[in-house]
Protein backbone atom coordinates (compact mmCIF):
# COMPACT_ATOMS: atom_id res chain seq x y z
CA UNK A 1 0.00 0.00 0.00
CA UNK A 2 1.44 3.35 -1.05
CA UNK A 3 1.55 6.39 1.23
CA UNK A 4 -1.52 8.61 1.08
CA UNK A 5 -0.85 11.49 -1.34
CA UNK A 6 -2.14 14.13 1.07
CA UNK A 7 0.36 13.16 3.77
CA UNK A 8 3.20 12.79 1.30
CA UNK A 9 2.67 16.23 -0.16
CA UNK A 10 2.34 17.78 3.28
CA UNK A 11 5.72 16.31 4.21
CA UNK A 12 7.20 17.59 0.96
CA UNK A 13 5.82 21.09 1.43
CA UNK A 14 6.97 21.39 5.03
CA UNK A 15 10.38 19.75 4.82
CA UNK A 16 11.79 19.39 1.35
CA UNK A 17 10.55 22.33 -0.70
CA UNK A 18 11.24 25.58 1.03
CA UNK A 19 11.44 28.82 -0.44
CA UNK A 20 16.04 30.67 -4.73
CA UNK A 21 17.89 30.78 -7.81
CA UNK A 22 21.49 29.82 -8.51
CA UNK A 23 23.10 29.25 -11.84
CA UNK A 24 25.40 26.27 -11.54
CA UNK A 25 26.16 23.15 -13.53
CA UNK A 26 24.43 20.08 -12.06
CA UNK A 27 25.27 16.43 -12.52
CA UNK A 28 22.80 13.55 -12.67
CA UNK A 29 20.76 12.77 -9.57
CA UNK A 30 23.03 10.66 -7.41
CA UNK A 31 24.34 10.53 -3.89
CA UNK A 32 27.13 8.15 -4.90
CA UNK A 33 29.81 10.72 -4.07
CA UNK A 34 28.72 10.73 -0.43
CA UNK A 35 30.82 8.38 1.67
CA UNK A 36 28.99 5.50 3.31
CA UNK A 37 31.91 4.64 5.61
CA UNK A 38 31.04 7.34 8.13
CA UNK A 39 28.39 6.79 10.80
CA UNK A 40 24.95 8.11 9.85
CA UNK A 41 24.16 11.62 11.07
CA UNK A 42 22.11 11.99 14.22
CA UNK A 43 18.48 13.08 13.65
CA UNK A 44 17.67 16.77 13.26
CA UNK A 45 14.16 16.55 14.71
CA UNK A 46 12.69 15.02 17.82
CA UNK A 47 9.54 14.94 19.93
CA UNK A 48 10.05 16.30 23.44
CA UNK A 49 7.89 16.33 26.57
CA UNK A 50 8.81 19.38 28.68
CA UNK A 51 6.10 18.34 31.16
CA UNK A 52 3.42 15.67 31.46
CA UNK A 53 0.85 17.67 29.46
CA UNK A 54 3.05 19.09 26.71
CA UNK A 55 4.17 17.52 23.44
CA UNK A 56 6.75 19.60 21.61
CA UNK A 57 8.58 19.50 18.26
CA UNK A 58 12.26 20.41 18.50
CA UNK A 59 14.71 20.90 15.62
CA UNK A 60 18.50 20.96 15.91
CA UNK A 61 21.02 23.57 14.90
CA UNK A 62 24.23 21.54 14.52
CA UNK A 63 27.79 22.87 14.66
CA UNK A 64 30.42 21.24 12.44
CA UNK A 65 34.14 21.93 12.84
CA UNK A 66 37.09 21.17 10.52
CA UNK A 67 39.10 18.10 11.46
CA UNK A 68 42.35 19.95 10.75
CA UNK A 69 41.22 23.06 12.72
CA UNK A 70 41.97 25.23 9.69
CA UNK A 71 38.59 26.58 8.68
CA UNK A 72 35.51 28.38 9.96
CA UNK A 73 32.72 26.61 11.79
CA UNK A 74 29.76 25.43 9.72
CA UNK A 75 26.32 25.53 11.32
CA UNK A 76 23.64 23.31 9.80
CA UNK A 77 20.63 25.42 10.74
CA UNK A 78 17.75 23.05 10.12
CA UNK A 79 14.29 24.55 10.15
CA UNK A 80 10.61 23.81 9.90
CA UNK A 81 8.68 26.15 7.62
CA UNK A 82 6.09 26.98 10.25
CA UNK A 83 6.40 27.47 14.00
CA UNK A 84 5.92 29.76 16.97
CA UNK A 85 7.16 33.37 16.68
CA UNK A 86 9.67 32.73 19.49
CA UNK A 87 11.23 29.94 17.43
CA UNK A 88 11.97 32.29 14.54
CA UNK A 89 13.22 35.00 16.89
CA UNK A 90 15.81 32.50 18.18
CA UNK A 91 16.72 31.49 14.61
CA UNK A 92 17.09 35.13 13.56
CA UNK A 93 19.49 35.84 16.42
CA UNK A 94 21.55 32.79 15.48
CA UNK A 95 21.66 33.67 11.78
CA UNK A 96 22.51 37.32 12.39
CA UNK A 97 25.60 36.26 14.37
CA UNK A 98 27.04 34.21 11.48
CA UNK A 99 29.54 35.56 8.95
CA UNK A 100 27.59 34.16 5.99
CA UNK A 101 24.18 32.49 5.73
CA UNK A 102 23.52 30.26 2.70
CA UNK A 103 19.74 30.13 2.59
CA UNK A 104 17.04 28.16 0.85
CA UNK A 105 14.88 30.12 -1.57
CA UNK A 106 13.45 28.81 -4.83
CA UNK A 107 13.13 31.75 -7.21
CA UNK A 108 14.19 34.20 -4.54
CA UNK A 109 15.70 37.49 -5.60
CA UNK A 110 19.36 36.46 -5.55
CA UNK A 111 21.81 38.54 -3.52
CA UNK A 112 25.24 39.69 -4.49
CA UNK A 113 27.86 38.76 -1.92
CA UNK A 114 27.92 41.51 0.71
CA UNK A 115 30.43 40.09 3.20
CA UNK A 116 33.79 41.77 2.54
CA UNK A 117 37.02 39.87 2.11
CA UNK A 118 39.83 40.73 4.54
CA UNK A 119 40.95 44.31 3.87
CA UNK A 120 37.92 45.19 1.73
CA UNK A 121 35.26 47.73 2.55
CA UNK A 122 31.71 46.39 2.83
CA UNK A 123 29.78 46.65 -0.42
CA UNK A 124 26.51 48.54 -0.50
CA UNK A 125 23.69 46.00 -0.15
CA UNK A 126 21.62 45.21 -3.19
CA UNK A 127 17.94 46.01 -2.58
CA UNK A 128 15.86 42.89 -2.08
CA UNK A 129 12.75 43.15 -4.22
CA UNK A 130 11.00 40.15 -2.74
CA UNK A 131 11.31 37.58 -0.01
CA UNK A 132 12.25 34.05 -1.05
CA UNK A 133 9.22 32.19 -2.28
CA UNK A 134 8.08 29.29 -4.37
CA UNK A 135 7.17 30.88 -7.67
CA UNK A 136 4.38 28.79 -9.17
CA UNK A 137 3.07 31.40 -11.56
CA UNK A 138 -0.12 33.26 -10.79
CA UNK A 139 -1.32 31.97 -7.45
CA UNK A 140 -5.04 31.52 -7.15
CA UNK A 141 -6.43 34.37 -5.00
CA UNK A 142 -2.90 34.87 -3.66
CA UNK A 143 -3.17 31.56 -1.81
CA UNK A 144 -0.09 29.99 -0.21
CA UNK A 145 -0.60 26.57 1.39
CA UNK A 146 2.24 27.01 3.87
CA UNK A 147 1.16 30.46 4.98
CA UNK A 148 -2.51 29.55 5.33
CA UNK A 149 -1.74 26.36 7.23
CA UNK A 150 0.43 28.33 9.65
CA UNK A 151 -2.40 30.81 10.26
CA UNK A 152 -4.93 28.01 10.73
CA UNK A 153 -2.74 26.47 13.42
CA UNK A 154 -2.04 29.74 15.19
CA UNK A 155 1.59 29.67 14.04
CA UNK A 156 3.67 31.81 11.69
CA UNK A 157 5.21 31.01 8.30
CA UNK A 158 9.00 31.10 8.04
CA UNK A 159 9.10 33.49 5.08
CA UNK A 160 6.92 35.94 6.96
CA UNK A 161 8.85 35.61 10.22
CA UNK A 162 12.52 35.70 9.15
CA UNK A 163 14.09 38.91 7.84
CA UNK A 164 16.14 37.88 4.81
CA UNK A 165 17.24 41.43 4.05
CA UNK A 166 20.53 40.95 5.85
CA UNK A 167 23.97 41.74 4.43
CA UNK A 168 25.29 38.32 5.45
CA UNK A 169 22.49 36.38 3.69
CA UNK A 170 23.34 34.70 0.38
CA UNK A 171 20.74 32.83 -1.66
CA UNK A 172 21.92 29.30 -2.47
CA UNK A 173 19.29 27.34 -4.38
CA UNK A 174 17.88 26.37 -7.75
CA UNK A 175 15.18 28.09 -9.76
CA UNK A 176 11.90 26.42 -10.68
CA UNK A 177 13.17 26.38 -14.29
CA UNK A 178 16.30 24.45 -13.26
CA UNK A 179 14.28 22.04 -11.14
CA UNK A 180 11.94 21.37 -14.06
CA UNK A 181 14.84 20.60 -16.38
CA UNK A 182 16.31 18.17 -13.84
CA UNK A 183 12.93 16.49 -13.39
CA UNK A 184 12.57 16.04 -17.15
CA UNK A 185 16.08 14.55 -17.34
CA UNK A 186 16.89 16.43 -20.52
CA UNK A 187 19.40 19.29 -20.57
CA UNK A 188 17.88 20.59 -23.82
CA UNK A 189 14.28 20.35 -22.62
CA UNK A 190 12.09 23.42 -22.63
CA UNK A 191 10.17 23.39 -19.36
CA UNK A 192 6.75 24.97 -19.36
CA UNK A 193 6.48 28.43 -17.87
CA UNK A 194 3.17 29.77 -16.56
CA UNK A 195 0.92 30.48 -19.52
CA UNK A 196 3.47 29.23 -22.07
CA UNK A 197 3.82 25.93 -23.97
CA UNK A 198 6.46 23.44 -22.90
CA UNK A 199 7.02 20.18 -21.07
CA UNK A 200 6.30 19.67 -17.39
CA UNK A 201 6.94 16.86 -14.94
CA UNK A 202 3.59 15.59 -13.57
CA UNK A 203 4.83 15.05 -10.00
CA UNK A 204 6.34 18.53 -9.76
CA UNK A 205 3.28 20.16 -11.31
CA UNK A 206 1.05 18.28 -8.86
CA UNK A 207 3.09 19.63 -5.95
CA UNK A 208 3.02 23.20 -7.23
CA UNK A 209 -0.71 23.12 -7.95
CA UNK A 210 -1.39 21.85 -4.43
CA UNK A 211 0.72 24.59 -2.92
CA UNK A 212 -1.13 27.35 -4.72
CA UNK A 213 -4.54 25.69 -4.39
CA UNK A 214 -5.26 25.46 -8.14
CA UNK A 215 -5.69 21.66 -8.45
CA UNK A 216 -8.59 19.56 -7.21
CA UNK A 217 -6.48 18.16 -4.36
CA UNK A 218 -5.14 21.65 -3.66
CA UNK A 219 -8.69 22.98 -3.44
CA UNK A 220 -9.60 20.18 -1.01
CA UNK A 221 -6.57 20.99 1.14
CA UNK A 222 -7.49 24.67 0.98
CA UNK A 223 -10.95 23.88 2.36
CA UNK A 224 -9.42 21.53 4.93
CA UNK A 225 -7.09 24.25 6.18
CA UNK A 226 -10.05 26.60 6.69
CA UNK A 227 -11.91 23.84 8.51
CA UNK A 228 -8.95 23.28 10.86
CA UNK A 229 -8.97 26.93 11.88
CA UNK A 230 -12.60 26.68 13.00
CA UNK A 231 -11.92 24.27 15.86
CA UNK A 232 -9.32 24.49 18.67
CA UNK A 233 -9.40 20.69 19.01
CA UNK A 234 -8.77 20.25 15.28
CA UNK A 235 -5.90 22.72 15.56
CA UNK A 236 -4.40 20.71 18.41
CA UNK A 237 -4.90 17.38 16.61
CA UNK A 238 -3.27 18.69 13.42
CA UNK A 239 -0.34 20.09 15.40
CA UNK A 240 0.09 16.74 17.11
CA UNK A 241 0.10 14.95 13.75
CA UNK A 242 2.78 17.33 12.47
CA UNK A 243 4.87 17.02 15.64
CA UNK A 244 4.78 13.22 15.56
CA UNK A 245 5.34 13.09 11.80
CA UNK A 246 8.25 15.55 11.68
CA UNK A 247 9.77 14.08 14.83
CA UNK A 248 9.59 10.55 13.42
CA UNK A 249 11.21 11.26 10.05
CA UNK A 250 14.80 10.03 10.18
CA UNK A 251 17.49 9.65 7.56
CA UNK A 252 17.55 10.88 3.98
CA UNK A 253 14.03 11.64 2.73
CA UNK A 254 15.25 11.12 -0.84
CA UNK A 255 15.91 7.45 -0.01
CA UNK A 256 12.43 6.52 1.20
CA UNK A 257 11.70 3.22 -0.52
CA UNK A 258 7.92 3.20 -0.28
CA UNK A 259 7.26 6.16 -2.55
CA UNK A 260 6.10 5.75 -6.16
CA UNK A 261 9.02 6.18 -8.61
CA UNK A 262 7.90 9.60 -9.89
CA UNK A 263 7.66 10.98 -6.37
CA UNK A 264 10.98 9.42 -5.36
CA UNK A 265 12.62 11.15 -8.31
CA UNK A 266 10.97 14.41 -7.24
CA UNK A 267 12.38 14.06 -3.73
CA UNK A 268 15.86 13.31 -5.08
CA UNK A 269 15.81 16.49 -7.18
CA UNK A 270 14.33 18.64 -4.42
CA UNK A 271 16.85 17.42 -1.87
CA UNK A 272 19.98 15.98 -3.53
CA UNK A 273 20.31 18.37 -6.45
CA UNK A 274 19.53 21.47 -4.43
CA UNK A 275 22.04 20.34 -1.81
CA UNK A 276 24.69 20.14 -4.55
CA UNK A 277 24.18 23.85 -5.18
CA UNK A 278 24.71 24.58 -1.49
CA UNK A 279 27.90 22.50 -1.33
CA UNK A 280 29.31 24.32 -4.37
CA UNK A 281 28.56 27.69 -2.77
CA UNK A 282 29.92 26.48 0.57
CA UNK A 283 33.24 25.53 -1.00
CA UNK A 284 33.50 29.06 -2.42
CA UNK A 285 32.70 30.68 0.93
CA UNK A 286 35.23 28.51 2.77
CA UNK A 287 37.95 30.16 0.66
CA UNK A 288 36.86 33.62 1.84
CA UNK A 289 35.47 33.38 5.38
CA UNK A 290 38.26 33.62 8.01
CA UNK A 291 38.99 30.78 10.43
CA UNK A 292 37.34 32.64 13.29
CA UNK A 293 34.20 33.19 11.22
CA UNK A 294 31.21 30.93 10.73
CA UNK A 295 28.91 29.83 7.91
CA UNK A 296 25.29 28.83 8.40
CA UNK A 297 23.34 26.64 5.98
CA UNK A 298 19.71 27.61 6.56
CA UNK A 299 17.52 24.90 4.99
CA UNK A 300 14.56 22.67 5.76
CA UNK A 301 15.30 19.81 8.14
CA UNK A 302 14.65 17.25 5.40
CA UNK A 303 17.83 18.39 3.62
CA UNK A 304 20.21 18.03 6.52
CA UNK A 305 21.00 14.31 6.66
CA UNK A 306 22.26 14.40 3.08
CA UNK A 307 23.92 17.79 3.63
CA UNK A 308 25.86 16.59 6.68
CA UNK A 309 27.04 13.45 4.90
CA UNK A 310 28.44 15.56 2.07
CA UNK A 311 30.18 18.04 4.33
CA UNK A 312 31.78 15.40 6.56
CA UNK A 313 32.93 13.20 3.67
CA UNK A 314 33.90 15.82 1.08
CA UNK A 315 35.09 18.70 3.26
CA UNK A 316 36.35 16.68 6.29
CA UNK A 317 34.28 18.34 8.99
CA UNK A 318 32.83 16.63 12.07
CA UNK A 319 29.83 17.32 14.33
CA UNK A 320 30.67 19.25 17.50
CA UNK A 321 27.36 19.75 19.28
CA UNK A 322 23.69 20.58 18.83
CA UNK A 323 21.41 23.37 19.97
CA UNK A 324 17.80 22.14 20.13
CA UNK A 325 15.15 24.79 19.53
CA UNK A 326 11.45 24.30 20.34
CA UNK A 327 9.36 24.85 17.19
CA UNK A 328 5.81 24.55 18.53
CA UNK A 329 3.93 22.61 21.20
CA UNK A 330 0.54 21.19 22.13
CA UNK A 331 -0.86 21.32 25.66
CA UNK A 332 -2.93 18.14 25.84
CA UNK A 333 -4.93 19.21 28.88
CA UNK A 334 -5.80 22.62 27.43
CA UNK A 335 -6.85 20.96 24.16
CA UNK A 336 -9.04 18.42 25.96
CA UNK A 337 -7.02 15.50 24.59
CA UNK A 338 -6.32 12.29 26.45
CA UNK A 339 -3.32 9.95 26.45
CA UNK A 340 -5.34 7.56 24.27
CA UNK A 341 -5.90 10.35 21.72
CA UNK A 342 -2.15 10.95 21.61
CA UNK A 343 -1.41 7.23 21.22
CA UNK A 344 -3.92 6.92 18.39
CA UNK A 345 -2.27 9.77 16.49
CA UNK A 346 1.20 8.42 17.24
CA UNK A 347 0.33 4.94 15.97
CA UNK A 348 -1.29 6.35 12.83
CA UNK A 349 1.81 8.40 12.01
CA UNK A 350 4.11 5.48 12.81
CA UNK A 351 2.18 3.24 10.41
CA UNK A 352 2.33 5.88 7.67
CA UNK A 353 6.08 6.44 8.06
CA UNK A 354 6.70 2.68 7.97
CA UNK A 355 4.81 2.46 4.68
CA UNK A 356 6.93 5.26 3.23
CA UNK A 357 10.15 3.51 4.27
CA UNK A 358 9.24 0.02 2.98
Amino acid sequence: MRPKPLLFFLITVLLAFGSGCANHRHDSVSAASVSTNLPPPEPYSRVAHPDTNTVQLQIAVRRLVPMDHRGPDIWLTATAHLGDPQYYHALQRHLDSRTVVLYEGVNADSHVRHVPKPGEKPAAPKPVREKPAINTGKEKDGFSMQSELAKALGLVFQLEAIDYDRTNFLNSDLSIFQIQKLMLGDADARPAKPGEPGRSDPALQSLLSIMNGTSFLGALMKMGVKFISSSPQLQASTKLILIEMLGALKGDMAEMRGMPPQFKNLMKVLIVERNKTVIEDLKTELQVVPRNGSISIFYGAGHMENMERRITSELHYRPAGDVWLPVFSVDLAAAGMSESDLNMIRNMVKWQIEKMNN
